[in-house]
């Protein structure tokens, strides 16, 4: 959303922010770095210590009333995510960024300036933060099948249960079998609290900071299995001690059905203050 500014016009081209690097890790690599394959122009916006990563934009595109229906529109709101991940993500490969919210636009180079000079003590703070470091995802989805094969078996009730299905017959084998499903369910349902606590725990001892987040449905995660756990670390930039404690996770719990999936690295959107991006 525009940054509120006071009686400026609506019209005309504005400065979409991107994120905040320093000024002394800005170098004419991380331009060129830019420019190349650029949806758009990208511009280094310089302020005292600080650089602002920037594109000018339509203000009417992105003024606050219009807003609304343009987030509606798939093809409009991909090319624009899209934008935004792919100039943060080159930034990354070349400075330390703190990451601005999707659609931060500015209504001028005075007041994108004076967001970068009144906020500079909090951005050169979160800036010192991350620097050297990246954000990477870890998800957790179970296999039911290996969950049951595995994990469920060490239930007293179930492994009885099991065996009164398999020497039962007609009716009788039926009732056994949905009776079976429900203790496995209830066992699963118990583990992934289990599992998520688990996880976190042993991944934020290798990270310098972790959260959790919402779990995804299998339509956003493009996954079939069940996600039990979605977390987000900071992790140092070359990620070698963070990933073999993942791997030796990933080993550990296999056997109770759980798998492991890594994501990123990302610039640290889950680590630095939000308000840093509305200005």
């Amino acid at each position: 959303m525009i940054a509120p500014t006071a009686t400026l016009p609506r019209k005309g081209l504005g400065w979409y922010l991107y994120g905040v690097a320093a000024a002394d890790e800005a170098s004419a690599r991380l331009g060129a770095g830019l420019a190349a394959g650029a949806a758009q122009e990208v511009e280094l916006v310089t302020e005292g210590p600080l650089v602002g990563v920037a594109s000018r934009v339509s203000l009417e595109e992105f003024d606050e009333q219009a807003l609304p229906d343009r987030l509606s529109d798939a093809t409009w709101l991909e090319q624009k995510i899209r934008t935004h991940e792919h100039v943060l993500e080159r930034v990354l490969e070349h400075a330390s960024v703190v990451p601005c919210r999707f659609c931060t636009v500015y209504r001028g180079e005075v007041e994108l300036r004076r967001f970068l000079s009144e906020r500079g003590e909090a951005l050169e703070a979160a800036l010192d933060r991350v620097r050297g470091r990246v954000e990477v995802g870890v998800k957790a989805f179970v296999d039911r099948d290996r969950f049951a094969a595995g994990r469920a078996r060490q239930n007293d009730d179930i492994r009885q249960l099991e065996a009164q299905a398999s020497t039962a017959e007609g009716g009788r084998a039926y009732l056994e079998r949905r009776r079976l499903e429900q203790l496995v369910a209830s066992e699963l349902e118990r583990f992934r609290g289990e599992a998520a606590d688990r996880i976190h725990t042993r991944l934020l001892s290798a990270a310098e900071d972790g959260l959790v987040l919402p779990l995804q449905a299998p339509e956003l995660s493009g996954r079939a299995e069940e996600m039990v756990f979605n977390g987000a670390y900071l992790v140092t930039a070359d990620r070698v001690g963070f990933e073999e404690a993942l791997g030796s996770l990933a080993r550990d719990i296999r056997d109770d059905g759980i798998d492991l999936e890594l994501t990123g690295p990302w610039p640290a959107y889950n680590f630095v203050p939000e308000e840093l991006g509305a200005g």
